[in-house]
């Protein structure tokens, strides 16, 4: 039996919304990799951004275009994406490549060194050219059990050992981890960022409308539209988050969950409301969003620095 609320759930949880800067963050770190698959110099690549900007959807698209395959009866798998847990120490983070890589995973207790060996045999059957680090500043996160120079020492010796390259996506406090060691941040390339969306910017708050809007359509087509103005319910998804568009997927996903227990018909500023309420949101505390009728230049401005100063983002600069 179909179940329109389960159905636009389920549309609205699948839809990635690429962000402006995803198709140029994508393409450049593909042409990265495409070098280092061809035989040229590795390289140490490093990209920041806030949560929820959107780093997580690249690596897993980078991933997705060179699938691991079989040849002559070895499972190769050129390009290896590694989501780093929280707390991540010396021991788990060999064995955070080995689970990525699907192998078999040598017995508790073991020394580091003998994993971080284990590691490297695992990757050179592979034929692992490149890893794809997620969440690489967990490991400069306050009482991480690694020392930033030590993390540091670690991702230099897997690059030399190995000769490949490495991709490392955090948040901004990333950078730490390349303040605290001269020789990795030598060997490293320019820092990359992944920023959210500029109210001020033309371009960016079309970008940024677009997706809402995209959201809003799939309510309309189910059934539950949105009984707000296009100004209005952009202008609110932004207060909400800051130009983060994870955010913003995070919130029609509250609504779109409200829809179980309402019937078809419009969805007003109460039901924003509440599914704001059920997110954490990413705007300034002082502007929540679906509150105040109109929203003024200077609460889209805040709304972003909020997001800014919270990620210790400072001034724009070009993505290189």
């Amino acid at each position: 039996m179909n179940n329109p609320a389960r159905q636009l759930r389920r549309r609205v949880e699948s839809c990635e919304l690429q962000h402006l800067q995803f198709a140029h963050l994508h393409a450049l770190l593909k042409r990265l990799i495409d070098d280092t698959l061809s035989g040229f110099v590795p390289r140490i690549v490093w990209l920041v951004g806030p949560s929820r900007v959107g780093k997580t959807m690249l690596g897993k698209a980078l991933a997705r275009l060179f699938p691991a395959e079989r040849e002559n009866g070895r499972r190769a798998v050129p390009v290896l994406r590694v989501p780093l847990p929280p707390g991540v120490s010396p021991k788990l983070l060999p064995l955070s490549v080995l689970e990525a890589l699907g192998v078999p995973l040598p017995q508790r207790g073991l020394a580091s060194g003998v994993m971080l060996t284990r590691m490297y045999e695992q990757l050179k059957l592979a034929g692992t050219r490149v890893l794809i680090f997620e969440e690489a500043s967990h490991l400069v996160e306050p009482g991480s059990k690694v020392p930033p120079r030590a993390a540091a020492d670690w991702f230099k010796a897997v690059h030399d050992e190995l000769n490949i390259t490495l991709i490392l996506l955090g948040v901004p406090r990333l950078k730490r981890l390349f303040e605290a060691n001269e020789q990795l941040r030598l060997r490293a390339s320019a820092c990359k960022e992944f920023r959210p969306y500029r109210w001020k910017d033309d371009e960016e708050r079309r970008a940024f409308a677009t997706c809402v809007l995209t959201y809003a359509k799939m309510f309309d087509e189910a059934g539950w539209p949105l009984d707000l103005t296009r100004e209005k319910l952009i202008g609110h998804c932004y207060l909400l988050s800051g130009g983060l568009i994870g955010i913003v997927a995070a919130f029609m996903q509250e609504l779109a969950a409200l829809t179980e227990d309402i019937p078809p018909g419009p969805l007003g500023l109460t039901h924003c409301q509440q599914a704001a309420l059920a997110i954490e949101t990413a705007g300034h505390p002082n502007h929540p969003a679906f509150a105040n009728e109109h929203i003024t230049p200077i609460e889209f401005d805040q709304a972003h620095g909020s997001v800014l100063t919270l990620n210790e983002m400072g001034a724009r600069r070009a993505v290189s």
